[in-house]
């Protein structure tokens, strides 16, 4: 029995409907019906489905469920559900600044001014973190932490998050696990995929943040059963904690903590990284060349349209800002970057996938958000009007595709860009207002995203008249306001 034919049935039983009022209904024989319930046929539609849903008087909720059981069955179980995990990731995306809990210590905490202290329960475990990580944040002007602790370990690091500074030296190297046994729950099917949302503020918030990974089978190595599977070393000391962060012990002496830390580097060193920071705009765009260079089709999914490709030499004269000697060797190198931009998307390569609510953005904004602010300035509304007329050239030619629901937020964007090989996130920094690069190394999660770009459905786009119609109506309103 299919995952739709079991929730079908189950209504169909405990409302007592008629099959062959039902079947009548949804214009099939009986015969058919009875098939669709029992398993050994599938709806032709989701049309359909919604006709049963409506002659079963089902809630919106009953309704839900049906329609979600027959994506589970037309397109398989880890199919649906990796696609919606990734859905969601990009949904509920946010980069909010954070600040740090209001705890108190004092001498007699647990771990301050002791060489060896035990933690006996979650408080005091949070309270030897606490003090650790503000300690190496606030009194070191050259910090080092160094983390072997999952990334579900919010506590930790939503202290890290909250504590780092923009402009801070402080150095953190942290080694994660990722799940490499797909016979799991549902709630670790896509437990590398949370991983990464779970880390991503740090990179925006610590400009020396990196991230190291290793395959292994997530429930056995972070189950009840193993001994303190999670450390934390910084420059005063080591601590050891169990996977539940209910339970620890702290070790301040310059021996332990150089016995872990040269552990710690063992264990990098037998690891790999998972996302590679591109660090400034010149790095950014020879970075973005040589994917270009390197790799066929892809997608850019990003709800502000890209629209680099469309930026003129003169636009680059007007509006980059950068004050240096070099300025004019930077803008001729910017506009060689769109040309190719430019080329690789005549050649049918990309698939630029953005959003109405994007479009609007960049209308009251005037910004980019590929780059950073203090090198350009906003363009004025006659060449954002510019750029949308070029926008809409790309659609009519089917480059670029217009989103009909909004994925994310404009105003706090996450960038994607990916094809089979390669592939990168891109964001703000909510501290620098600087755009963070980080190239994705982990090919599971490349896989994920260019599986989820590949499979978007037909029915969440404009047609390309439709979105001729909807942006051409938009420049339209823009001519009766007083920017004209």
């Amino acid at each position: 029995m299919s995952e739709f034919s079991y929730v079908l049935s189950r209504h169909v039983h405990g409302k007592n409907i008629k099959t062959y009022a039902l079947a009548q209904y949804c214009g099939l024989d009986r015969s058919n019906m009875y098939k669709i319930i029992n398993g050994k046929r599938k709806p032709t539609s989701l049309e359909m489905v919604h006709k049963m849903a409506r002659f079963m008087h089902l809630s919106p909720v009953e309704e839900q469920e049906l329609e979600e059981a027959y994506q589970i069955t037309v397109i398989g179980y880890d199919n649906y559900f990796r696609r919606r995990d990734v859905m969601n990731f990009f949904s509920e995306f946010t980069l909010s600044t954070a600040s740090l809990p209001s705890f108190k210590y004092g001498e007699n905490q647990p771990g301050s001014g002791r060489e060896t202290a035990l933690l006996a329960s979650p408080t005091e475990v949070r309270q030897a973190l606490f003090r650790m990580i503000s300690s190496e944040m606030s009194w070191q002007t050259d910090g080092h932490i160094q983390l072997l602790v999952q990334p579900d370990a919010s506590f930790l690091i939503d202290l890290i998050h909250a504590g780092s500074q923009p402009d801070a030296e402080i150095h953190i190297e942290h080694i994660i696990c990722l799940n490499n046994n797909s016979e799991t729950t549902q709630s670790q099917k896509n437990y590398n995929l949370n991983c990464l949302k779970q880390i991503l503020p740090l990179y925006g918030s610590c400009p020396h943040y990196e991230c190291f990974y290793y395959y292994d089978d997530i429930s056995a190595r972070t189950g009840k059963l193993t001994l303190f599977p999670y450390m934390v070393i910084t420059s005063e000391c080591v601590c050891l904690l169990t996977a539940g962060l209910d339970r620890g012990y702290v070790m301040c002496s310059d021996a332990s903590r150089r016995m872990f830390s040269d552990m710690f580097v063992d264990y990098r060193k037998a690891s790999t990284v998972l996302l590679k920071q591109i660090s400034n705009v010149a790095e950014q765009l020879e970075y973005v060349q040589s994917l270009l260079r390197e790799c066929g089709s892809g997608y850019c999914f990003q709800m502000t349209p890209c629209f680099t490709p469309f930026i003129t030499l003169p636009m680059a004269e007007k509006y980059i800002t950068i004050n240096s000697p070099f300025r004019s060797t930077f803008i001729d190198q910017f506009y060689e970057y769109t040309k190719k931009m430019n080329i690789w998307q005549e050649q049918g390569k990309p698939s630029c996938i953005f959003s109405y609510d994007g479009v609007i953005h960049f209308l009251e904004t005037g910004r980019i958000g590929e780059y950073p602010q203090d090198v350009y300035l906003p363009f004025d509304m006659h060449d954002r009007i510019s750029l949308i007329r070029k926008l809409i050239q790309s659609c009519r030619n089917g480059h670029y595709r217009m989103l009909n629901k909004l994925i994310g937020n404009p105003e706090h964007e996450l960038y994607l860009f990916v094809n089979q090989q390669n592939g990168y996130l891109m964001f703000s920094s909510p501290y620098t207002r600087q755009p963070v690069y980080l190239n994705i190394e982990e090919p599971g999660l490349l896989f994920t995203f260019y599986d989820f770009c590949e499979n978007l459905k037909e029915d969440m786009f404009y047609t390309p008249e439709e979105t001729e119609t909807i942006l051409n109506g938009l420049i339209g309103k823009l001519k009766l306001t007083e920017y004209f």
